[in-house]
This record gives structure tokens, C-alpha cells and sequence, in this order.
């Protein structure tokens, strides 16, 4: 199936918020921004889910609108845990699935009370035959009227994608720690042209926080992003992008020069600085010295040479990364928790068949919840290549060494040690024909 989720990772506009607080600590204030093309569209939501489960979405509209030929109705979830801890109370979560979730369930952040978070759209074509598209209202009925889709481009490492776009009002309820409230925002919804919405639908956000941080007589653009780009939820915001190459661009990719956790120190500017408070909108972030002293970052990128690291298998073999030179060594950091990490085991089974031996090897990182049943998981899926596990928040060195904070994440090491190939080019589209350029 094909997925855009690896596609968008980052979304919007660079513009300057007047900051007069000088520091440490730093008070930034930041301001919702338009996108002008300062990056690539960040991803709301993946439209219809890409669960491990099956959901169910209450009170939402099942008509499909006057008018919409061949149509579907796509539901999102804006807020995962919101619709896992309300949904788990109701009784139509189930509780392995409440379980699953529940270690990275803030409970300052969620409510009982009932909280609308789902997005839900018709996408079909009217009489014409043109792409069309009904959002659903606040009265949680489709309006009358459709949105039309229009051919449309996007960029994203070097390569041009051709979509349909529809932008669209998104409104949705989150709980902001205090109160549930309504937000309205425009948003835009986006499929690959070369497949059914079915296949690639997905809503992105036009603004996020943005400002300006003056730190050692130098300022830098900075952006915040989260997981999903609507202002709520102080926990999923888990990147500051600092623009220091100042291109007026940012490099969005987990593994670049330009991307910071939340949660790490990170040196700027010849000093280690920390993040000591995101307000819960993020409108404004604090920046102090960091005690944890820490080298400037260096971007993962074709030419470096690949971090090494030992680990053990869950076979129980030690190895070191640098003992496979001599070989290709692809590195899949994944989970069994994630659907387009799911859907891409086809094509990896199929690399590892087709080039698996004396000069190709992967090795999987994967991402766990806990360690139950993986092994099992591994038996079942045919899955041969050798897995290293790591278990959230107990044991991540391998993923905090390759900054990786979105799955799946895939990098391509030649026998020499040096990382030739990242990200897109090592998509499930993409795979084989890189492979094969190095390989055949």
C-alpha cells in the first residue's frame, strides 16, 4: 500500500516573532504561522487510521452525501490517546489495546469527559467524474456543498510527488488541560495521484509555532512541531527545528543537523542547552543552560560514516555494526505497533530473499511497548533477518544514536561503512530499485 506518511514529515512557514527576553533562560514566544514552502507539509493525521486494530467511531456520519459517486468515508484520530482512554472507558477499546497504549498516556492531558477527536470525510467524485470531497460540520452531519481536489506537486528529498489537494476546513475538539474546546483551522487533504484515496489519503495542517531565538549574537528561525500539527497537547511535541545554516528552510529528517528532541540537550552556539517548558498550546518554549554538557549534532546524511553500536539480538547473538563491514547493512528501526512499518514487510522479505547473504544483511531496531510476544510476531510474519529489540523508555540507545523519533526509519550503510542512501529513496516503492543499483 502505498503510504505518504514517510512522504510529509514536517510543515510550514518560517516567520519572526519579536522576542525581547534576553537569557538564559530564554522565553520564546511563538506564533501559528502560515507554510510558504519553508518545509514540507507536516502530517495531521493518516486518514483511516493505519491501526494495528479496528476502531470504532461513535456518533460520527455514515450517509454518504448527496451527490458523491463511487465515494468512501475516511475517520481520523487526532488525538490517539484521547480515543484509546475514552474509548477503553466506554468499552469499545479493548483492554490489550488500552495496555498497549497506556505508557505513553499522559494523564494530565486527557479527560473523561466526552472529547469529539475524530475527523471524519467523504472522498469520492460527483457526476463529472471530478475528485471531490465533504468534511464533516460541527453539527456532525456532511454540509451540501463539496470541496473540489486539484493536481498539485509536493517536494520532499529531492523528489517530486504529484498528488490531488483539497483544502478544507478541519475542525475537531482536544482537551487543553483545563477545558474541551473547539478548534477551526484549514487544512489540506492529499492523495497520490497514482493511486485511490483509499491507498494514500492524508490531512496536513497550514500552520504551526514559530519564532526567533537570539542566543550568543546569533538568531536562528525556530520552529516546533509534534507528532500531529493542530496547537494542543504539550506531550506530542517532540522536535525544535533550529534553521542554522539559515537557508530560510528547514531540514525536518530526525537525523539532520537541524532537528532536536524535546526531551535532549542539544549544543547551539558553542553551549548545551536544554527545554525546560513547552506551555501546553505551545505558544511559547524556555530554553536554559543544560548541566549535561554535549557535542554540536551531526546530520546522518549520504558520506557520513555510520554510528556504530553492539547489541544482541533477540536470538541471542552479540554483534558489533562495524564487524559487517564488507557488506551492505541496511538498518529498518520499526514496530510491530506501526501500520506503514507493517505494510513495507513485504517488501523487505522480499530484498532479503532476493539479495539476503555475503553482501547484503538488515537488521531490524525495533521499537516495543514490551518485550510479550514479539518473538512470536517474528515466527509468524516469516520474519528471518536478524532484530535487535528495544523496549520504550528502558532501553533506546540504538535509536537515540540514530535520532530517530519516527518509524519506520531506513538507512542504507555500504561495506565501507559510510551511509549511502536514507529515507525515501529506501521507501517500499523505492526499495528494490536502490538495491538493485548497489546490489545487481
Amino acid at each position: 500500500m502505498k503510504r505518504l506518511i514517510i512522504l510529509f514529515v514536517g510543515c510550514l512557514l518560517l516567520a519572526s516573532c519579536n522576542n525581547k527576553t534576553s537569557g538564559p533562560p530564554f522565553k520564546i514566544e511563538l506564533e501559528l504561522k502560515e507554510n510558504s514552502g519553508q518545509v514540507p507539509p507536516l502530517l495531521a493525521v493518516s486518514m483511516g487510521g493505519g491501526f494495528i486494530f479496528d476502531p470504532e467511531y461513535p456518533g460520527e456520519p455514515t450517509e454518504m452525501p448527496e451527490g458523491l459517486q463511487n465515494g468512501e468515508i475516511f475517520h481520523g484520530i487526532i488525538d490517539l490517546y484521547q480515543y484509546v482512554s475514552q474509548g477503553h472507558a466506554a468499552g469499545f477499546i479493548k483492554e490489550s489495546i488500552f495496555q498497549r497504549n497506556s505508557a505513553l498516556i499522559d494523564s494530565v492531558t486527557i479527560t473523561d469527559e466526552w472529547v469529539d477527536v475524530i475527523f471524519t470525510v467523504a472522498v469520492g467524485e460527483d457526476e463529472q467524474g471530478r475528485a471531490i470531497a465533504f468534511v464533516e460540520g460541527k453539527d456532525g452531519n456532511f454540509p451540501d456543498d463539496p470541496i473540489y481536489f486539484d493536481s498539485t506537486t509536493v517536494e520532499f528529498q529531492d523528489q517530486v510527488f504529484k498528488v490531488m489537494e483539497a483544502v478544507v476546513p478541519a475542525p475537531f475538539e482536544y482537551y487543553n488541560g483545563e477545558e474541551v474546546v473547539w478548534h477551526e483551522g484549514k487544512a489540506s487533504l492529499m492523495y497520490l495521484s497514482d493511486s485511490t484515496p483509499s491507498e494514500s489519503l492524508q490531512l496536513f495542517y497550514h500552520k504551526i509555532r514559530m519564532g526567533t531565538w537570539t542566543v550568543n549574537d546569533q538568531t536562528f528561525d525556530i520552529l516546533l512541531s509534534k507528532e500531529s500539527a493542530p496547537p494542543y497537547r504539550k506531550e506530542l511535541y517532540t522536535y525544535l527545528y533550529i534553521d542554522l545554516d539559515e537557508d530560510g528552510t528547514f531540514d525536518v529528517m530526525p537525523d539532520g543537523m537541524e532537528a532536536y528532541p524535546v526531551t535532549e540537550p542539544f549544543n547551539i552556539a558553542g553551549e548545551s542547552w536544554k527545554i525546560t517548558d513547552i506551555t501546553i498550546d505551545g505558544s511559547s518554549v524556555t530554553i536554559d543552560v543544560s548541566e549535561e554538557k554535549v557535542d554540536p549534532k551531526v546530520a546522518l546524511r549520504p558520506g557520513i560514516e555510520a554510528p556504530n553500536f553492539t547489541a544482541t539480538t533477540v536470538a541471542g547473538n552479540q554483534f558489533n555494526l562495524e564487524e559487517l563491514q564488507g557488506k551492505y547493512v541496511m538498518l529498518d528501526f520499526w514496530g510491530t505497533w506501526c501500520g506503514p512499518c507493517i505494510d513495507v514487510l513485504p517488501v523487505l522479505k522480499q530484498a532479503y530473499e532476493e539479495y539476503g547473504g555475503a553482501d547484503f544483511e538488515i537488521i531490524g531496531i525495533a521499537n516495543e511497548v514490551s518485550a510479550d510476544g514479539f518473538k512470536n510476531f517474528l515466527k509468524n510474519e516469516g520474519i528471518s533477518w536478524p532484530q535487535v529489540l528495544e523496549i520504550y523508555e528502558e532501553n533506546n540507545t540504538i535509536q537515540e544514536i540514530y535520532s530517530v523519533n519516527s518509524y519506520p526509519t531506513y538507512y542504507l550503510i555500504n561495506p565501507e561503512g559510510e551511509i549511502v542512501e536514507y529515507g525515501m529513496a529506501l521507501s517500499e516503492e523505492n526499495l528494490m530499485g536502490t538495491l538493485s543499483k548497489y546490489l545487481d
